[in-house]
């Protein structure tokens, strides 16, 4: 005779039923070719153009694409820093075309956790090294006084001079930080991944 475990049939349907809710999102694999990436996001999400201020002070042309639903608030940033200095240059309101471009590029991940660590009040849980296809980057996760939960990446792809932040925040019990931050793809120029 067989015992059923309580515990793990709750749990089952538990997961089964925070599962649910997240299939029911419209999840879908969002794709642009112009900023070189694809990505899973749970609906179309809104773009916001902007100028990215980097520690080196330049002002870079970047977009925000963000979505907020299922008391969850999804950001990807992508900043282009181009592939050499012509970048800055191209960028009417900077002040100096003496920036120091490469310090600015190199630099570019730790100046980005920096500023997650800086924005985020709370404790964080994780804060490391780590890459998707062999492209660099850094993840931090933050747990926040309320319980709710920020997972935040950071990845340079350097052949295509472009600078990706993705920040998912929502309840500490969500499937977000695999399906959105860790579902990041980069492109090349004929949108094949690398």
């Amino acid at each position: 005779m067989y015992l059923i475990n309580l515990k793990g049939v709750v749990g089952a349907l538990f997961l089964l039923l925070s599962t649910s809710q997240v299939i029911a999102q419209d999840w879908h694999s969002y794709f642009d070719q112009d900023e070189r990436f694809v990505i899973n996001m749970p609906g179309e999400p809104e773009i916001t153009e902007f100028y990215y201020p980097t520690e080196w002070g330049g002002n870079l042309p970047a977009k925000l694409y963000s979505i907020n639903t299922g008391n969850v608030d999804y950001r990807l940033t992508v900043v282009n820093y181009g592939t050499d200095e012509t970048a800055y240059v191209q960028v009417a309101d900077h002040t100096d075309d003496d920036f120091p471009w490469l310090y600015d590029f190199r630099g570019s991940i730790a100046f980005a956790a920096r500023n997650i660590r800086e924005k985020n009040e709370g404790e964080i849980t994780f804060d490391n090294w780590h890459h998707i296809e062999m492209v660099e980057g850094h993840q931090i996760q933050v747990t926040h006084q309320d319980g709710t939960r920020t997972y935040a990446s950071i990845y340079l792809y350097e052949e295509e001079g472009r600078l990706f932040i993705i920040e998912a925040r929502g309840p500490s019990n969500g499937l977000y930080q695999g399906i959105f931050q860790q579902s990041l793809h980069f492109l090349d120029e004929d949108g094949q991944r690398v």
